[in-house]
């Protein structure tokens, strides 16, 4: 069965319409998937986060980013083509294409391609299919707070479940490469100092329990 991964993320379904538009004829499955933020709407009260993923098989990214790289090679071609993009300045555009990550496939080469036309003789190199993610490494604070929380959790069990929900995220949050390899998204000594996190949330929590049950007594 295939994998699939997010390929881009949209405001609204009409906004996906492009991509689509240049998945179908070629047959490559793909899932438009409303990802609902509860937090966002509990406390924010509306999300500003594009919530619509396109999914797609992980085996067909590389495939996926050349067809948006030569669709924005045709675009460009055609009479009355706009692109924010072409309000940018050359140190804007060189920016684009020496830190690719954020963009999507179409916006890169509509990038190199400006650049191009600005700087004929500098020789561009492709970026669609790099990669150069480097995992987050949890700040000593944060950990040190995760620790704390979830220690506190033998004394307020809610503490101990927040704790290991933090723990689980960090441990378990992975990101979908512009090639489609999915890879972990903190580094190994993030994810062992929440797992050291998810392991004291349990048994804090496993205490506070058996305290507020009076299994354990306190007085002596």
């Amino acid at each position: 069965m295939s994998q699939y991964g997010t390929y881009l993320k949209f405001y609204s379904p009409d906004d996906a319409q492009f991509l689509i538009e240049i998945l179908q004829p070629r047959n490559i499955p793909y899932k438009l998937e409303h990802e609902v933020n509860q937090l966002d709407k509990v406390y924010i009260g509306e999300s500003i986060d594009p919530m619509f993923a396109l999914q797609i098989p992980t085996a067909h990214f590389t495939e996926v980013n050349n067809l948006l790289a030569e669709q924005a090679k045709a675009d460009m071609q055609k009479p009355g083509f706009e692109h924010l993009m072409q309000s940018y300045t050359t140190e804007d555009l060189q920016e684009i294409i020496n830190e690719p990550a954020g963009y999507n496939a179409y916006d890169l080469q509509v990038a190199m391609s400006l650049l191009a036309q600005i700087t004929p003789d500098k020789v561009l190199t492709p970026v669609t299919n790099t990669d150069t993610f480097v995992p987050y490494k949890l700040e000593t604070i944060w950990i040190a707070l995760g620790y704390i929380v979830s220690i506190l959790g033998a004394a307020f069990f809610y503490l101990g479940i927040a704790g290991f929900f933090a723990g689980l995220v960090v441990h378990q949050s992975q990101k979908t490469l512009k090639n489609g390899t999915i890879v972990k998204m903190y580094s190994p000594n993030s994810r062992k100092h929440a797992r050291n996190m998810m392991l004291l949330s349990v048994l804090a929590t496993c205490i506070s329990l058996l305290l507020l049950f009076g299994y354990i007594k306190t007085d002596y």
